[in-house]
């Protein structure tokens, strides 16, 4: 592992994710909001916030073993999603869909 890679795997627990999403997707000739794109087609329903809960998932699992083990129960890496007045709605009926994709409805911070 490189050490910088080494380094900031130390910090990894101490980190939050913020997804501006603010936006719907009408310039791209999509009807729905950006974060609901599809990403790929291997896999139905994958979009653009599936791969980012994905993402601090991942990171999760790799801070955990900086976590003091008697914590490890309780820790989780925050995710904030910023939206708009006209993407609210459809955010978290998204998250609402797909279970907060694994991330916990209790652990995502929605801020207008």
């Amino acid at each position: 592992m490189d050490y910088y890679e080494e380094l900031g795997l130390k910090e990894l627990h101490k980190t939050g994710f913020v997804l501006i999403a603010g936006g719907l997707g009408e310039r791209l000739g999509y009807s729905g909001i950006k974060i609901d794109l599809p990403v790929s087609t291997l896999e139905q329903d994958y979009c653009y916030l599936k791969y980012y809960a994905n993402y601090a998932l991942a990171c999760k699992q790799r801070a955990l073993q900086y976590v003091p083990e008697n914590k490890r129960d309780q820790f989780y890496v925050p995710f904030c999603i910023m939206v708009s007045d006209d993407t609210i709605d459809r955010t978290v009926g998204l998250l609402e869909r797909h279970n907060y994709f694994g991330l916990g409805k209790d652990r995502v911070d929605i801020i207008k």
